[in-house]
């Protein structure tokens, strides 16, 4: 074997094809265990436990290479003051159980409550949850096994492989998923003036001083909650207006438990949120920075400006997390991909977990357990039926089953509840081509990469979605009945079932039930129409004005001046040039060790 394969790279380094010249490594390492699998996943977090369960019930031989010594390793560290944002809810009816589940995995052995009834678990009951998932499954992990990057094997094969740390290379039969998921965010240059990173703070280096947080996201107001009984006042800054998970139905946004330093502000009580790109619009950079580079400038000289306004004692670098991809330098928040979430520069290999995110980021679910879970299990089966012609998954059906069944899924079902609003995940309904008078019913698909649920104007979509809640006090409005036969102004979760650029919205209920008589007489009225083509019912889709993913949080929020991007044209006029020139060379120099401790001492003179 080794043979041949040197003389690969031999013909690779000594040919004029356009491929990329093999490294040393490459050329220099042979693993004993090529081949050996099919399918290799990297990471041992929620996304490659996730598919070493669905890649062991169905028999595949893999691996999972994961760099740290424990499953979920991410989770020993964050979120920093341990309780997760994810629900844990016991259900007394189990056929919901995942809809108030968002942390077991599908296919495995125990659930959350085994380890855990806290309705907020902490990292760590998260992560004993994925080890013991981990040890009674009896995964395949190969532990502190660090994945450098991803390539494709020199012999032409196609086959996907990974590079690992130690120079080693390592291919897969078929395929690859990588589910290495998040890493904080590093700020270089507010580190050097003195910020401490969210990883990093403690209540004890807060105590009775003024306190500014930068990052006004689920980390910056977790801090504040957690720092504002102990601080002599808190503030947080955010490039752009807060965004409020009741409001936007997005579970990724602040959540309502982090929020007492928001109530503090509105009662006055020294606590404050305000909007760290109000003072300065442009630096005037423009000349020796552009793009990525100027933002940056221009956004650390606003937060220069706070610290020295405000006199902060303790600033926190709370802005959040980057995607994180062996040997991928991101400039994007997520990476380059095509359909079913396969790299587009490394074919065979798929992206899984958060990095599934793209498509619903800020919208819905998919970048987190409870919602990837499901877009996992939809990628398996669409890998089964591409590797192995194993058909994806689907019920036939003649039009009196449909519609039952219809009823049953939205009396059931998890998926389209936690992945809302049809963006990733509907149920949809096709005419069979080879017997008339049934239908192929396919379960909570991944519906845009689907082959047989693209581009089909017979096809019917059912899901859920939101309704009209683009003002915060929209939230608490009382749920206002409507008779099925009058267009509806829902505000909360209800059904939707859709055929081309036509649209039908079922009525909402406020307990999440729609098995009663009066819900499921109209959904099978509807869905017979539907079947029939009679969509006198229904309304265009166009029609509908309202945006879930472009709301306002307030009314005024646009009426402030810095909202619009209007700062104070004089705010450089009290920073020290030899500062904001220390912050240039940082960022031409690459943010050398030299050059970032010229800015810290330019910035502890100011």
């Amino acid at each position: 074997m080794i043979a041949p394969f040197f003389l690969i790279c031999l013909l690779r380094v000594l040919s004029s094809v356009a491929s990329p010249t093999p490294s040393a490594d490459e050329c220099n390492s042979i693993n004993a265990n090529d081949d050996a699998v099919d399918y290799i996943v990297v990471g041992a977090g929620g996304s490659g436990i996730q598919m070493g369960l669905y890649l062991q019930k169905f028999g595949y031989s893999y691996t999972i290479l994961e760099k740290s010594n424990v499953a979920g390793s991410f989770w020993t560290q964050f979120p920093r003051f341990r309780e997760l944002i994810s629900v844990n809810k016991w259900s007394r009816d189990e056929k919901h159980a995942l809809r108030y589940d968002w942390h077991s995995f599908l296919e495995a052995p125990i659930t959350m409550m085994n380890v855990t009834t806290a309705y907020f678990p902490s990292g760590d009951d998260f992560q004993a949850y994925m080890a013991e998932v981990a040890r009674i499954a009896d995964l395949r992990i190969e532990y502190e096994s660090e994945v450098d990057r991803m390539t494709s094997a020199l012999d032409g094969s196609g086959r996907p492989c990974v590079v690992m740390a130690d120079g080693t290379q390592r291919c897969a039969g078929r395929r690859i998923f990588v589910g290495t998921g998040l890493r904080e965010k590093r700020e270089s240059l507010l580190e050097a003036m003195g910020g401490i990173y969210y990883s990093e703070i403690t209540r004890d280096v807060a105590f009775r001083k003024r306190v500014c947080i930068f990052g006004n996201g689920n980390a910056g107001f977790e801090t504040a909650q957690n720092l504002y009984d102990f601080a002599d006042k808190v503030t947080v800054y955010g490039r752009k207006a807060v965004r409020i998970a009741s409001v936007t139905k997005y579970t990724g946004d602040v959540r309502t438990k982090f929020l007492q330093v928001l109530e503090n502000f509105h009662f006055k009580l020294r606590d404050t949120v305000d909007q760290a790109d109000a003072y300065l619009h442009l630096s005037g950079l423009d000349h020796v920075l552009d793009g990525r580079d100027l933002k940056q400038a221009d956004r650390v000289i606003d937060a220069s400006i706070i610290m020295r306004r405000d006199a902060c004692e303790v600033s926190v670098i709370a802005t959040g997390f980057d995607s994180d991809v062996p040997g991928l330098n991101l400039t994007t928040r997520f990476p380059p991909s095509a359909d079913w979430y396969e790299s587009s520069n490394v074919p065979r290999v798929h992206y899984i977990g958060w990095l599934m995110h793209e498509n619903d980021f800020r919208k819905n679910s998919g970048g987190f357990l409870a919602g990837y879970r499901y877009l996992i299990r939809n990628l398996v089966h669409h890998v089964r039926e591409q590797d192995d012609g194993i058909p994806y998954p689907r019920l036939t059906l003649s039009k009196e089953e449909v519609a039952r069944h219809v009823a049953r899924r939205l009396d059931i079902t998890s998926d389209l509840i936690i992945l809302q609003d049809g963006v990733v995940l509907r149920d949809v309904i096709i005419p069979s081509d080879d017997e008339l008078g049934l239908y192929h019913y396919y379960e909570g698909i991944t519906y845009q990469f689907h082959d047989d649920a693209i581009d089909r104007d017979d096809a019917i979509y059912v899901y859920f979605m939101w309704g009209d809640t683009r003002r915060a006090q929209d939230v608490f409005e009382n749920v206002n009945r409507y008779s099925d036969t009058k267009a509806l102004r829902n505000l909360h979760i209800h059904p939707v079932v859709e055929v081309g650029v036509m649209i039908r919205e079922m009525e909402e209920d406020i307990a999440v039930d729609w098995s009663g008589y009066f819900h499921t007489e109209a959904i099978d009225a509807t869905i017979r129409a539907a079947l029939d083509g009679d969509l006198g019912m229904f309304t265009a889709k166009e029609a509908k004005t309202y945006e879930r993913a472009a709301i306002n949080m307030t009314d005024d929020e646009d009426r402030r001046p810095h909202a619009r991007g209007v700062g104070d044209p004089t705010a450089m006029n009290f920073v020290p040039p030899n500062f904001v020139s220390a912050i240039v060379r940082s960022i031409l120099g690459g943010y050398s060790s030299d050059d970032l401790q010229a800015l810290t001492e330019a910035a502890r003179s100011w």
